[in-house]
């Protein structure tokens, strides 16, 4: 089943006038395959690459780490916006026939600006991890790659399988706190996909499902929380344990289960947050397995005092 509505099938030249529907219920009518496409959001920019779509690029949001006057993103392609600023001089010389956003990424005073200008706009949201295999197949369809769409949608829903694997062994879940700020404090809200793909690999955030995706936090409510591990960016790892270790009771601190990331496709909604996860769902494994066999002995103890 098409994972896009296509409500006109008419020959139009070389492409096909079609109706699409976008993530967010916007419908737009476009000339498929899409051959000019300007891509505000680094995850769909991976995706397109992914699929074999990327020379159908002409231009992307800036991914550098770090604000500048950067001529060309780290993938190589021409910027024409960063998070602050939409070029649209640069933008409307390059004639896109589509420009897309990323839902909860995209500025929206960028998104309403890209509508007044008249450009058709195609809105990727994920809102669960099957969305991710399903969003390549639909940039397939748009951008006539379907055979590049399949096998990376067949890959990402493997990766997907690798990941519950996980969560299926025997072993005791976690709970963690992922700290993405320090000052002030922000977390993870226990819907993001991060929080999703952990989930699925036996490790529960300590946060709920909420709202805003990445919401400041009280350290006091991680100290009641108690979590069994603190998950953190490597740069601050010295900060982070110096911090948190003046809470010695704290689960995490007793047992010096501290888990550092640095890929930055884990802040990315696409397939590769997916592999950035693995790691940590293999450490995650090893410290569940370590806390069974923690259970077990205290069980076996008990059994022996008792005799």
């Amino acid at each position: 089943m098409r994972t896009f509505l296509l409500a006109l099938m008419l020959m139009a030249g070389s492409g096909m006038a079609a109706e699409v529907t976008d993530d967010i219920g916007h419908r737009l009518a476009l000339s498929l395959p899409v051959q000019r496409m300007v891509v505000l959001a680094p995850h769909a920019t991976d995706m397109l690459q992914s699929i074999g779509a990327g020379q159908q690029i002409v231009a992307v949001v800036d991914d550098h780490e770090t604000r500048g006057a950067h001529a060309r993103s780290l993938s190589g392609y021409p910027v024409v916006a960063d998070a602050f600023a939409l070029n649209e001089e640069r933008l409307l010389a390059l004639r896109p026939d589509l420009v897309v956003v990323w839902g909860d990424g995209t500025p929206a005073t960028q998104q309403a600006r890209l509508s007044r200008l008249g450009l058709p706009v195609y809105t990727l949201q994920a809102r669960a991890l099957t969305d991710l295999p399903r969003q390549l197949r639909v940039l397939g369809e748009l951008t006539g790659q379907e055979a590049g769409a399949e096998l990376a949608a067949l890959a990402a829903e493997q990766q997907l399988q690798r990941l519950a694997a996980y969560g299926k062994r025997p072993a005791p879940r976690l709970r963690y706190f992922y700290e993405v700020w320090s000052q002030p404090l922000y977390s993870l809200q226990g819907d993001h996909l991060l929080s999703q793909a952990l989930a699925l690999c036996g490790a529960d955030n300590i946060l709920p499902p909420g709202p805003v995706a990445a919401p400041m936090v009280n350290p006091e409510f991680v100290v009641q929380a108690n979590p069994d591990v603190l998950i953190h960016g490597k740069n601050s790892t010295s900060a982070v344990r110096a911090r948190w270790s003046r809470f010695p009771r704290l689960t995490a601190v007793q047992k010096q289960q501290w888990l550092a990331v640095d890929d930055p496709r884990l802040a990315r909604p696409g397939p590769g947050l997916l592999q950035a996860a693995e790691p940590l769902c293999a450490q995650l494994a090893q410290w569940r397995i370590r806390s069974g066999e923690a259970v077990s002995d205290k069980r076996t103890d008990k059994r022996l005092k008792a005799r």
